[in-house]
């Protein structure tokens, strides 16, 4: 190299000491691209381009977004009534029974229970008949306690239906019961039939 240029050959020698002997412009360079290099960095511009080796440009990391989800309220079942097993309309005297009459019947006008004839009730008028207990009056075989059927005699009698609920699905009475006023009887529930069978 036939020319000098005012430069050193000598390779080995630090960079720095070669600096003051540059012109002015030359040393302004390497402080302006720091300041430059800084202002990418601090702004988030460089990218990965000031790394040494980098290639690509990372991907940013994706700023948190914050979703709020407000819950979505359960409609509420329908109200469906229960299915009800409490029979409606009017109520029967007890459930139908073979060889017997009035029996699974509204207001029966006869009431017999076909084994005997202590066990039948004629010409019955019924008042309140759908109320908790319904009263009536028919004729029924009166047997003084202690004597036989024969000994029997047909008298005015007293019925009472009560302990209304459901026989066989339907709005029933469920116990009967006569009794002969006129000979100091009174109803008494303990001596009265079931008559829902």
């Amino acid at each position: 190299m036939g020319q000098d240029t005012g430069m050193q050959q000598d390779t080995a020698e630090p960079v720095t000491e070669r600096l003051p002997s540059l012109p002015s412009a030359t040393r302004r360079r390497p402080l302006v691209l720091a300041l430059v290099a800084l202002v990418l960095l601090a702004t988030g511009a460089a990218g990965g381009w000031l790394v040494r080796g980098a290639t690509t440009r990372p991907a940013a990391a994706p700023a948190p977004v914050t979703v709020t989800v407000q819950p979505t309220p359960l409609a509420a079942p329908p109200i469906v009534p229960a299915p009800t097993t409490r029979a409606t309309g009017v109520p029967v005297l007890g459930t139908a029974r073979p060889d017997s009459r009035g029996y699974g019947s509204p207001r029966p006008s006869v009431i017999d229970g076909g084994a005997s004839s202590s066990g039948l009730v004629e010409g019955v008028r019924w008042s309140d008949w759908g109320e908790d207990r319904a009263r009536g009056r028919g004729t029924a075989l009166y047997v003084p306690e202690g004597s036989a059927n024969a000994e029997g005699r047909r008298e005015r009698a007293e019925v009472v239906a009560f302990d209304l609920g459901e026989c066989d699905g339907r709005r029933a009475y469920r116990r009967v019961a006569w009794y002969f006023p006129q000979h100091d009887e009174a109803f008494d529930p303990a001596r009265s039939l079931p008559v829902c069978s």
